[in-house]
């Protein structure tokens, strides 16, 4: 509902610059219910909290004459006990009566209210206002055509400047109206019935501009700008003609805009005071119309009575509220929020955009957002002389840190990995180690550490990272076992002093008819040593000369099976190998079977030892059956995962490159089968598959950490991730692990880390990058 309060006067209203209160005096020329002749000046209570429509009459003062015009000023200086201001009224008979609006609420005999009685013009004082900037000071103007600046310092004893009165161009018949300038303060201008409007100096004391439209029509009323100094809105009240125009003081050859709408002549306006792009105006076409100076377009209406109204006011105190006195007899109390909006009708939602934009006043004088890349923006509006927040806006940008611990460990793992030095990252693999506070992330920053070993090193420092001591040179390997086999009496005879083939050339043997073997048999010994150090049927003896020999004499042990030895011994005369080998085996004689098939051809030896490892069942020559068959993946496949290890480190000595990480993965894969995370997430790294090991960490992520935080646990998380991608070198990640970097990337960014989110973005590589990570690097 547009009228929100009320009150039955036909009078002339001024509202209080600072204070809920209304003033109203008889209007001249309006006629009441009761067609009463009396005058008086009425103060009523803006009362917007009570239900009550009708506004509450505080104070009341006969007057001798009725108003043409009434003007509520500010407390001037020097004015005690008008806590208040003053009121003035321009009266028919040409004087002007000032009160003090204070006196009339509190005093019940109202013997102080009238403080000042002004008497210079003749005839009707239609031109009356209190200067805004400088309170004390009032014009005034009347049927003389006179101006008139009162200094109210003293409202008793009121002093007045020379009065200023036009000539030429800037002659003025009756003076209409009259309004001081918002911007500055010895800037007056008025206007007349002869249709010219004068701008006056008051430093001056004469007329600087002077102006009239080119059909000089009649002037009712005139308003300064409220924001820009050099501008004005004058208006005519000529039915004939009527005319709203706006002009420029910088340029009068032409109005600068023209308000098109009233069919009638327009005879009071009224400026909004807390938003220049709202116009109010009133004609006798019975229309109360609210422009919008900046489109020129009616933004709203006031509901229209049965006859016209004569005075508008804008209420400085709730903006959007408005005051119109109608020949009706009645005042009007409007929001114009209730009032109909052109535009915006049933039929016709949205047609216009005019009634789309918000009033100065609904806007927030102050506000924050968060922003992009760690920005806090805060706008608040500069505070104007009133107190009020409707001044230009200041806006602000703050750097918003909301997780200082991740920004801290974030540029220094940042600094770390920036070279991408392998010997560097070795260092920081090892820090991470030590700083550790969990067993599972000591043993994964070891492996990391291992994984930006040199080519040639790695697997020897994975091997002792196991805890398997790999000897430091395989010369050392060799002699020990040399020693051993000497010990046993299986030394290795010179060619040239034995006469035989040698034990590692089993080719020769498959040519030898067994008569030469035994011919070149040496003689036995008449004696022995003392104490020979004997092994079956061969003795090791030291000579002088440091050279070995065979023991002359050869001592034979009575069999036990003396058939059996026949037996194979035929068959080696007969250089049937095969036969010998299949009567051990059938006998159990896996050794024997083993030494003869070596002196046989090398497909006897592969398949009798092939025979040997399948039907063996000790764990270690399972371990050489695989390596011997090459088939370390069903060793892998076959090994009990307790020894996890122990088949990590196999893998490490026999795998070949290019199937070290297919075994990594299916160990891996099986251990994490049994639930063994941690121990299926080192193989993993082992294999370079960043994919399945970042999958195994994400559920840390969503396991509940009493210790840590989502992005504490979210950066330990990348900077693992990170390095095992420097250490393989990939470029090509999974969904899932594109999907974190982003949500790392976003945490990164809104910190205002934003080169370091890009950096994370950038070892993803630019193909097949999601729409979100696309758009993350545009902002970015």
């Amino acid at each position: 509902m547009a009228c929100i309060k009320g009150v039955n006067r036909s009078s002339s209203v001024a509202l209080a610059p600072d204070a809920p209160y209304m003033a109203a005096g008889t209007m001249a020329g309006a006629v009441d219910m009761s067609f009463s002749s009396s005058a008086n000046l009425e103060i009523f209570k803006l009362d917007f909290q009570s239900d009550e429509p009708e506004l509450p009459l505080v104070a009341e003062y006969p007057s001798s004459e009725r108003f043409n015009r009434l003007s509520w000023g500010k407390t001037g200086a020097n004015t005690e006990g008008f806590a208040l201001g003053l009121i003035a009224g321009g009266l028919v008979d040409g004087n002007i009566d000032i009160w003090n609006p204070l006196s009339l609420i509190r005093s019940e005999k109202n013997e102080n209210a009238l403080v000042g009685h002004l008497v210079r013009h003749k005839g009707p004082v239609r031109g009356l206002e209190f200067n805004a900037i400088t309170p004390n000071l009032l014009a005034s103007g009347a049927e003389d055509g006179e101006i008139c600046i009162w200094d109210l310092v003293n409202p008793s004893e009121p002093t007045h400047f020379p009065p200023l009165k036009g000539s030429g161009s800037a002659s003025q018949g009756e003076v209409s109206f009259l309004s001081w300038n918002s911007k500055v303060q010895h800037i007056l201008a008025s206007t007349s019935y002869n249709g010219t409007t004068v701008v006056w100096d008051l430093k001056k004391q004469k007329p600087v501009i002077s102006f009239a439209d080119s059909v000089r029509r009649r002037c009712s009323v005139l308003q300064w700008h409220p924001d820009v100094a050099t501008q004005l809105v004058v208006a005519s009240d000529e039915d004939g003609s009527p005319s709203l125009r706006l002009w420029d003081m910088r340029n009068i050859m032409t109005p600068i805009k023209e308000f098109v709408g009233h069919t009638r002549g327009v005879i009071a306006m009224s400026w909004c005071p807390t938003d220049s792009s709202y116009l109010v105006t009133c004609g006798k076409d019975s229309r109360t119309i609210c422009w919008d100076t900046v489109s020129g377009e009616i933004a709203c209406e006031l509901p229209a009575g049965t006859n016209w109204n004569f005075d508008v006011h804008w209420y400085p105190k709730i903006p959007g509220v408005i005051s119109a006195s109608s020949f009706d007899g009645k005042i009007g109390i409007y929001n114009i929020k209730g009032c109909h909006h052109y535009g915006v009708g049933e039929n016709d939602y949205g047609a216009s955009a005019v009634s789309l934009r918000a009033p100065k006043w609904y806007k927030r004088p102050a506000g924050v957002s968060f922003g992009f890349g760690g920005k806090l923006v805060s706008f608040q509006s500069k505070t104007s002389g009133s107190g009020s927040h409707l001044g230009p806006s200041e806006v602000y940008v703050h750097s918003l840190v909301t997780e200082d611990g991740l920004v801290s460990r974030s540029s220094e793992f940042e600094a770390a990995i920036q070279n991408g030095e392998r010997s560097l990252l070795r260092v920081l693999c090892d820090k991470k180690s030590q700083e550790s506070e969990s067993e599972e992330d000591r043993e994964t920053w070891g492996f990391l550490k291992v994984m930006f070993e040199d080519d040639g090193t790695a697997r020897t420092k994975l091997l002792t990272h196991l805890g398997f001591n790999v000897p430091s040179e395989a010369k050392d390997t060799v002699d020990d076992l040399s020693q051993e086999v000497n010990a046993v009496g299986l030394e290795d005879t010179a060619v040239n002093n034995i006469g035989h083939a040698a034990v590692n050339e089993p080719a020769s043997f498959s040519f030898d008819n067994g008569e030469d073997f035994f011919n070149n048999l040496p003689s036995p010994k008449a004696e022995s040593p003392a104490a020979p150090t004997s092994v079956g049927n061969f003795v090791a003896e030291d000579t002088a000369n440091g050279s070995e020999k065979i023991q002359d004499s050869v001592e034979t042990d009575e069999s036990s099976d003396p058939s059996f030895d026949d037996s194979v011994q035929r068959a080696l005369v007969l250089g049937d190998y095969k036969g010998a080998v299949a009567q051990c085996i059938s006998a159990n004689k896996w050794a024997d079977a083993l030494v003869i098939a070596h002196v046989g051809n090398a497909s006897l030896w592969e398949s009798t030892r092939d025979q040997y490892l399948k039907m063996i069942r000790s764990p270690y020559l399972k371990i050489v059956s695989a390596m011997v068959s090459n088939d370390l993946l069903s060793l892998v496949n076959t090994r009990p995962l307790k020894f996890w290890k122990e088949t990590l480190a196999l893998l490490c000595s026999f795998a070949q490159r290019d199937e070290w990480t297919m075994l990594c993965d299916t160990l891996a894969s099986k251990l994490m089968g049994a639930g063994n995370s941690l121990a299926a997430t080192l193989c993993y790294i082992c294999a370079g598959n960043i994919d399945k090991t970042v999958e195994i960490w994400s559920r840390s992520l969503s396991a509940e950490n009493e210790g840590k935080s989502y992005v504490d646990l979210l950066q330990d998380l990348m900077e693992k991730t990170i390095v095992l991608a420097l250490a393989t070198g990939q470029k090509q990640f999974s969904a899932s692990l594109c999907k974190l970097v982003e949500k790392y990337a976003e945490i990164l960014a809104s910190q205002g880390l934003l080169t370091t989110a890009m950096e994370y973005l950038k070892l993803l590589g630019s193909d097949q990058l999601s729409p979100e990570l696309v758009v993350l690097k545009d902002r970015i």
